[in-house]
């Protein structure tokens, strides 16, 4: 009939889906929430709308803290020697200092790691 745009459709279906697999109740509220405006965004602006939501909530998680430390850290802020345990475990043995974004007062890990 055209009422609804066919992005439109995929993303209703998408936040459906989504609000199925959360197992929380209280993340599923967080998604619920966060459903309608991106529905808001795409109903007004079409795919970019999606990309500008996605892109404020990743600025806004970026920039959230937990006990001083950052919430996407070592993502951001990035620091090449924190990204040691990140996507690739690397050996303990090599994992000698501690990542500088939990900011603890000894920098160097306890003990001496053996070499297998």
């Amino acid at each position: 009939a055209g009422i609804v745009s066919n992005i439109m459709v995929i993303v209703v279906s998408a936040t459906a889906i989504g609000s199925f697999i959360i197992p929380s109740y209280d993340m599923g509220t967080a998604i619920r929430m966060l459903r309608f405006p991106m529905m808001l965004l795409a109903v007004m602006f079409g795919s970019t709308g999606i990309m500008i939501g996605a892109m404020t909530l990743i600025v806004h998680l970026i920039s959230l803290e937990s006990l001083g430390t950052p919430y996407a850290s070592p993502l951001a802020p990035f620091r090449f020697a924190d990204m040691k345990d990140s996507f690739i475990r690397f050996p303990l043995w090599k994992m000698i200092t501690r990542p500088k974004s939990v900011r603890t007062i000894q920098s160097k890990r306890q003990g001496k790691p053996k070499r297998r």
